[in-house]
Order: C-alpha cells, then structure tokens, then sequence
C-alpha cells in the first residue's frame, strides 16, 4: 500500500484556482491577502487535512523553535526531571523539546550532537555520557552558531554556560552528618573521574575527611561506580577488608542500592554497623529498608534555569569564562545513616 503524501500549499492552490504564494501569505494572515480568501485558504488546508512544514518555514526564517536536549538516560528519574524542568520553561516561549539518549555512549553522544546540528535546533542541552572523551562535537555545533549549554555532568574546559551543584558543600554537609553518627571509617563509590562532577565529589570527599579528621585509606576509595552492580562489586570488595569502613558514601543513588544489597547478603546492620548514603534522591530511596538517605539535587530547577540561560542569550556573550549558575542540593536524611 503506498504511503499517503503529505498536503502542501501548491495543493490548495490548485484546488482554489490560485497560486501558492497567495496560499501562504493567506495562511500568514498578511494583510494583502483578503478576509474571504484567507477563509476559503483556512477552510482548504482544513478540508485537505494540511500541516505546515516546520522545515521548510525553518529555512525561509533562518529560526528554530526547538531545543536539542542529550541525556545519558532518558528512564532516570533525575534526568527526566531536568527534561520535565526544560519543558516547563520552553513551553511558556513556544519552544519544542527533541530529546535525545546516548546510554553513557561517547559513539551515540557524538551522533546524537549530529542529529542536533542537522536538525538545526536552537540550543542544544547537554550532560555528558559516562564515556564522554572530549568536547569537539559540541565545539563544531558552537561553530554553525548553535548554542552548547551544559548541566550537571560537563566539561569546564568547553567554554559554555554550565548548570551544575555545589558539590563541595553538600559533600561537606554530607561527611559531618556520618561524624555526627558516629562513622569513623567512611568509604566513597566514585563515579567516572573523566567527568568534572564526579571528580569534584571525590576531592570535596577527601577534603571532608581531613576537615572533620576522619580516617582515609586510599583503598576505600573505589573508582566508577555508576551502576548497580558496579555499586555491588565495590561494596563486597570494602566490606571483606581485614578493616572494613563503617560507612559508604556513594556518587549515585544506584550504587548505594547495590551496597545495601550486599551489606543484607552479609548479613551487616544497617545503619547499626555500616550506614549507607547515595546521590540524586531517585524515588526508590523512600521504599527501601532501611530508606536510603540521599542528596536532592534541585533537578527540575536544573532544567529551567538550563533553557533560561539560553532564552536570556548567555551563550551569546563572548566571554572568556561564563560563571556557571549554581543550584545548591539539599542533604535528605533517612534511616540508612541514622544511629543516633
């Protein structure tokens, strides 16, 4: 069966007896067009079951009305309330969202950023995948003059806006809630140091401990851990130790899942014997026993003020350096660090 061809302007032409020009000046609502004609255009396109075609008005206006946003996963919950966030916002200037997964793939991010570019969206929101390995994709989508703005996960060397956390003070807040419980020997579930994120936990992480005087072993400091099973290996390697931490502080929620489930398997108390603490606040940490205690990033916000920095035109200053907007997380405490 063969598909059914799209309605264009030169078919309502053709059934008004008039030509495509004043068919779209018409559906324009110019004023040289008048009143009966322009009904009579309106009633057609209506009849013939016509849709405009963003494209080719794209290219006829040199504008877009569509923000490219990248995600490295589109089913999690703190990404798809920066998406929520994002829409929020574009809704309100007539903006479409296209959104794009790369599945903590570089190969797929670069794709997805070509997409992007021939899609000639208006600004392209962006956090970087696990395996991020450079920034010249964004850099090539900054030379058609598409915008780059950055969230959470980015690189400071790309010089574009960046949404992120105060990771430092959270980390801090974080560290002095597991001394005031009495944890003395607390390990971290770092995620991938090629991302700015990741490593700024990490360093607030070991400036912590020495801030509050708390033991550090580089050994419990364990490397990529950004999903569950990750969090499961490097929970059992921390807890078979001749000297094992008494607490896990780790860079994701779903790494702290996979301690907790290995801390059960052992069967290790929790927070009698080990507390346990993750990051994003993803809804599973209210329904786990213990719940998990958290960090809540401000995810939604995150996504707003993403497509506000390019509505108020940030990107098109030429500055050397664009301070990045700062939202502050918030430490959520649950059962899983409480022994006081």
């Amino acid at each position: 069966m063969a598909e059914k061809r799209r309605t264009t302007i030169y078919d309502i032409a053709r059934e008004l007896n008039i030509t495509p020009a004043s068919v779209s000046r018409a559906l324009k609502d110019d004023l040289s067009i008048g009143k009966v004609t322009k009904e009579l255009v309106r009633k057609t396109a209506l009849k013939l079951n016509y849709k405009p075609n963003v494209n080719a008005r794209l290219l006829s206006t040199g504008t877009s009305k569509t923000l490219g946003v990248i995600v490295p996963k589109i089913n999690d919950h703190f990404f798809a309330n920066v998406v929520a966030g994002i829409e929020m916002v574009a809704r309100q200037s007539n903006h479409h969202v296209l959104i794009c997964q790369t599945d903590e793939s570089f190969d797929n991010e670069k794709r997805c950023v070509e997409l992007l570019i021939n899609q000639n969206v208006a600004c392209i929101i962006v956090s970087l995948a696990a395996t991020s390995a450079g920034t010249r994709h964004l850099q090539e989508a900054k030379k058609y003059g598409i915008p780059v703005i950055q969230f959470d996960r980015t690189d400071e060397s790309l010089r574009t806006q960046r949404i992120i956390n105060d990771n430092e003070q959270i980390v801090f807040e974080t560290v002095k809630h597991l001394a005031t419980q009495g944890y003395k020997r607390i390990a971290h579930l770092a995620g991938p140091q090629n991302i700015d994120i990741y490593r700024d936990r990490r360093s607030a992480f070991e400036k912590a401990l020495r801030q509050y005087k708390l033991l550090y072993k580089p050994e419990y400091i364990q490397m990529d851990c950004l999903t569950k099973q990750n969090g499961r290996e490097a929970a059992q390697k921390l807890l078979s130790m001749k000297q094992p931490p008494d607490a896990i502080f780790a860079a994701a929620d779903i790494c702290a899942l996979g301690a907790l489930q290995v801390a059960k398997e052992m069967n290790i108390a929790v927070p009698g014997t080990l507390g346990i603490c993750g990051f994003s606040n993803e809804p599973y940490t209210e329904l786990t026993t213990p719940s998990l205690t958290t960090i809540e990033q401000g995810s939604v916000e995150m996504g707003k003020q993403a497509v506000l920095a390019f509505m108020n035109g940030q990107e098109s200053r030429q500055a050397r350096s664009l301070p990045p907007v700062i939202i502050q997380p918030t430490l959520v405490v649950r059962a899983s660090t409480c022994r006081v």
